[in-house]
């Protein structure tokens, strides 16, 4: 299990936080939210807002812009790593070039469950997981069973 510092938590609370934001709009998708932070500043912030849109790691992508290059995102969900109705976050953060990447957990979508981690790996991004996983899962009772039945 990967070691997490006092400010990894205070970030990855922040983007569940931001995850909440998508109760009622992000079904069938899960709720989650992204934190990008660079030199101890946060310099981007997103949250899927609405199934069908722009996924959390693309709206902190774009709000961060160039100061993505290597920070370190934290992300209440692995990013995927297929294309749906939107294209893989694992492959936007990679062309982002960010130096390193925390999940609160695995997604459990049998489509992703631990690819986007190992496309962040492959690409030499340190990709860690399980950082307040517990809340992470608690945002998305739904889809956590859906997926996992």
């Amino acid at each position: 299990m990967p070691e997490f510092t006092a400010d990894d938590y205070e970030y990855m609370s922040r983007a569940l936080r931001l995850a909440e934001k998508g109760l009622y709009t992000t079904d069938p998708n899960p709720r989650v939210g992204c934190v990008i932070v660079r030199d101890d500043w946060i310099v981007g912030e997103g949250w899927h807002e609405r199934a069908g849109e722009p996924h959390a790691e693309i709206m902190a992508l774009a709000a961060a812009g160039e100061q993505a290059r290597g920070a370190t995102v934290y992300v209440t969900l692995e990013p995927c790593a297929h294309h749906g109705r939107t294209p893989p976050c694992a492959e936007a953060l990679v062309a982002a070039g960010v130096g390193r990447v925390i999940a609160a957990m695995v997604d459990p979508n049998p489509q992703v469950a631990g690819k986007g981690l190992g496309r962040l790996q492959e690409a030499g991004i340190p990709a860690e997981h399980g950082l307040l996983e517990a809340q992470a899962r608690a945002l998305n009772p739904g889809f956590v069973k859906r997926m996992e039945t």
